[in-house]
C-alpha cells in the first residue's frame, strides 16, 4: 500500500490537513467507533468528518467566537473530539483539552487558568462537578453537553445546551478558514508531577512538523488501522495517534472503554497502536500469569521471549543470535507461544509504539521476542511532543532511540538532556517566567531529564529534580532502582525514598493476586503485608528485583499496601506518571516508622 503523507507545508493548519485528506481520500474510512445505542461499530468517511467539522465551526461562529479565543473539551476519545478540534482550527481558536480521568479539581484549575469561552463536555454530571469546583465561571459563555441524563432539564441555565441543539443542521456560509500555521492550535497542560500544571502552547506548525518527523522514522500507511487508547488530551496521542493518522490517511478506531480494550483489539485488529509502558506491561503480565499455570508453559513462555529477542538482536547487529538448537526449535515455540500473544493484540500489529515513560528493559526484550513490533520514543509536551524514536529493526530496550530529523540533542554538565526542535512550544500560557527558565540563551530546551548518549542512542536515566541526596552525601537516581523492582510481578507500583536519610527504602503497591498466592504458600497473613514475617519475604523479593547494584543503594526497609495509587487519589498523573512528592506526603507517617526502626 502506498504512502502519500500530506506535508506540513501543504496542510498549513490542522483544518487544512483534514481538508486535504478529504480531497485525497474521499471514499476511505477515516474513523470507527462503537455506538452503544445500536451495539455496533460505525464507520465515518473523510467527507463525513469534514461535514460535521464545518457544523461545529458554524456553531462557534453563532456563539460569536473570534480568532485567538480559547475553547475547552472534556470527552472520551471519539469522532466528535476530532470534529470539535478541527472546527476550532478552522476558526482560529485554541483548544484546551482536559482529561476525563483526572481529578475534578485539576480540571477546574485548568479551566480557570485558560478561561475558554465555550466548553464541550461529555455529560451533565461532569459539568455539575466542574461547576461546583469553580469559584467563578462567568468566562464560560456556553457549555455543550454530548449526553444528558434523564433528570437534567435543558433550558434552566441558558448557557448549557445539548449538542444537538448547539449544532446547526447545515453549516451554511462560513468565512474562509484561518490559515496561520504559527497560531496556537492547542493549550496542553502538563501533568504537574511536582507543582501546578502549566499550559504548553503548541502551534499548528509544531504539531504538523512533529508528526511529519515521526512519519519519516515510523512510516504510517493508508491501510493502517490505529487503535486510539491514550487520551487525546495527551500530547503524545494528539500528535501521533491523531494528527499522524490524518496525515497518512489511516483509519483510527476508538475503543468502547479501557475495560473492553482487549475485546476491541481482537475485533478491530489494529496495525498501529500508541501506548504507555504500563499498557504493555499489563498485557505482558497477564500473558505471563496465564503461562505460569504450569512449569512447562512458564518455561516455554520465557524461552520464546529470550530466543525471539536473540533473533531480533542478531538482525539489528545488537548481539549474538540464537544457537543452532534454539534456531531449530524456534518455529515450534513461535507457533505455541508467540502467535497467541500476538493474537491478543489482534494478530496483525505492524507498529507498537511505547512512550510517556521508560519501558522496563526485560519487558521490552520479552515483547520483541514474542513478536510484537515495538518502537520506543521519548518526548515532552514542550517539544511537540516527540523528540526521539528507535528504529524498528534496531530497537534496543532500555533506550529511546535517536533524535528525530531536525532535532538536535546534547547533555549539560549535570547530564541533563537538552533539545532543539522545530516543534518546540510557543511558550507556557501566561507564564513568561517559566518559559524563560525552560530555554537557555542559545535556545536549548531544558528537559529536566537525566540521560546518557551512546553510539547516538539515548537512554533516559531519570528526573534531575528527583535525585536523592542521602545523609552520607551519596547521590542516588531512584528511577533505575524502581524499574528493577517493578519487574517483579509481585510489585505493581513503587516509590523509592531516602532523601536526607542513611539508607534507601521503598513504598510499594502489591499485586493482589500475587500477594495472596505468596501469603498462602508461605503461611502469612494476607491482610498484613507489613508484618515481620511477611517483611522477610517481601524485602527479599525487592532486593532480588533491584539487580546488581552497590550495597549502599540496596533497599533496607519498605512499606507495602494493596491500595492502588490512582489518578483520583492524585498520586499519579492522568498519563500514569508518579506524583512522587504527593506519594511521600501521603505516606509520611509510614516513612517515619521505617527509619525509626533503623
Amino acid at each position: 500500500m502506498r504512502n502519500h503523507n500530506i506535508s506540513p507545508e501543504t496542510a498549513g493548519t490542522l483544518y487544512g490537513l483534514l481538508r486535504e485528506r478529504t480531497r485525497l481520500s474521499p471514499r476511505s474510512v477515516a474513523y470507527r467507533q462503537f455506538d452503544r445505542k445500536t451495539g455496533k461499530w460505525v464507520k465515518f468517511t473523510w467527507p463525513d468528518v469534514l461535514a460535521r467539522t464545518d457544523r461545529f465551526a458554524a456553531a462557534f461562529h453563532a456563539a460569536g467566537l473570534r480568532p485567538g479565543d480559547r475553547v475547552g473539551i472534556l470527552l472520551q476519545n471519539c469522532v466528535d473530539w476530532v470534529c470539535y478540534d478541527m472546527a476550532a482550527a478552522r476558526c482560529g481558536l485554541t483548544v484546551v483539552p482536559l482529561y476525563t480521568n483526572d481529578a475534578i479539581s485539576n480540571g477546574a484549575f485548568m479551566l480557570a487558568d485558560a478561561r475558554p469561552r465555550v466548553v464541550f463536555i461529555d455529560t451533565d454530571r461532569r459539568w455539575r462537578d466542574l461547576e461546583g469546583a469553580l469559584s467563578e465561571h462567568d468566562f464560560i459563555e456556553e457549555v455543550w453537553l454530548q449526553e444528558v441524563t434523564a433528570d437534567f432539564v435543558i433550558g434552566v441555565d441558558p448557557t448549557v445546551k445539548h449538542l444537538g441543539d448547539a449544532l446547526p443542521a447545515e453549516p451554511g456560509e462560513l468565512p474562509d478558514p484561518a490559515d496561520d500555521p504559527d497560531a496556537p492550535a492547542t493549550l496542553i497542560y502538563t501533568s504537574g508531577t511536582t507543582g501546578t500544571p502549566k499550559g504548553v502552547m503548541l502551534s499548528h506548525r509544531a504539531v504538523l512538523e512533529n508528526a511529519a518527523a515521526t512519519a519519516s522514522v515510523v512510516t504510517p500507511l493508508e491501510n493502517d488501522i490505529f487503535l486510539s487508547i491514550l487520551p487525546m488530551a495527551h500530547a503524545f496521542e494528539r500528535t501521533l495517534g491523531y494528527a499522524l493518522a490524518v496525515m497518512s490517511g489511516a483509519c483510527n478506531a476508538y475503543p468502547q472503554s479501557l475495560l473492553r480494550l482487549r475485546q476491541d483489539m481482537t475485533t478491530v485488529r489494529p496495525t498501529v497502536i500508541m501506548g504507555v509502558p504500563r499498557f504493555y506491561e499489563t498485557i505482558h503480565s497477564s500473558a505471563r500469569r496465564a503461562a505460569a499455570t504450569s512449569t512447562l508453559k512458564a518455561r516455554l513462555f520465557d524461552m520464546t521471549g529470550r530466543i525471539g529477542y536473540a533473533r531480533h538482536a542478531a538482525r539489528g547487529g545488537l548481539g549474538p543470535g540464537p544457537s543452532l538448537g534454539e534456531r531449530l526449535i524456534w518455529p515450534v515455540l513461535d507457533r505455541l507461544v508467540g502467535r497467541k500473544v500476538r493474537a491478543a493484540f489482534g494478530g496483525r500489529m505492524r507498529v507498537a509504539v511505547s512512550g510517556g515513560a521508560n519501558m522496563p528493559d526485560e519487558i521490552g526484550r520479552s515483547l520483541i521476542g514474542l513478536g510484537l513490533p515495538m518502537v520506543e520514543g521519548y518526548g515532552l509536551s514542550e517539544a511537540g511532543p516527540v523528540a526521539t524514536a528507535s528504529l524498528q529493526e534496531a530497537y534496543l530496550p532500555g533506550t529511546v532511540g535517536f533524535p528525530l530529523p531536525g532535532v538536535e540533542v546534547k547533555l549539560s554538565e549535570r547530564g541533563e538532556l537538552l533539545l532543539k526542535t522545530p516543534a518546540r512550544m510557543i511558550g507556557y500560557w501566561q507564564r513568561e517566567d517559566a518559559t524563560a527558565e525552560s530555554f537557555d540563551r542559545e535556545g536549548w530546551l531544558h528537559t529536566g531529564d537525566l540521560a546518557e548518549i551512546r553510539d547516538g542512542r539515548i537512554r533516559i536515566a531519570g528526573r534531575l529534580k528527583h535525585i536523592l541526596v542521602m545523609s552520607n552525601g551519596e547521590n542516588v537516581n531512584p528511577r533505575p532502582i524502581e524499574l528493577g523492582i517493578e519487574s517483579d510481578p509481585l510489585i505493581e507500583q513503587v516509590c523509592v525514598v531516602g532523601d536526607g536519610r542513611p539508607f534507601l527504602a521503598a513504598l510499594v503497591v502489591l499485586n493482589r493476586d500475587h500477594w495472596t498466592e505468596m501469603a498462602t504458600s508461605q503461611g502469612l497473613d494476607e491482610n498484613d503485608p507489613n508484618a515481620p514475617a511477611a517483611g522477610r519475604h517481601i524485602l527479599e523479593r525487592i532486593r532480588a528485583a533491584s539487580g546488581d547494584i552497590p550495597a549502599w543503594q540496596q533497599i533496607k526497609g519498605y512499606f507495602a499496601t494493596l491500595d492502588e495509587w490512582t489518578v483520583e487519589r492524585r498520586l499519579i498523573t492522568p498519563t500514569l506518571k508518579l506524583r512522587r512528592e504527593r506519594v511521600i506526603e501521603e505516606y509520611k507517617d509510614e516513612i517515619r516508622k521505617i527509619y525509626a526502626k533503623g
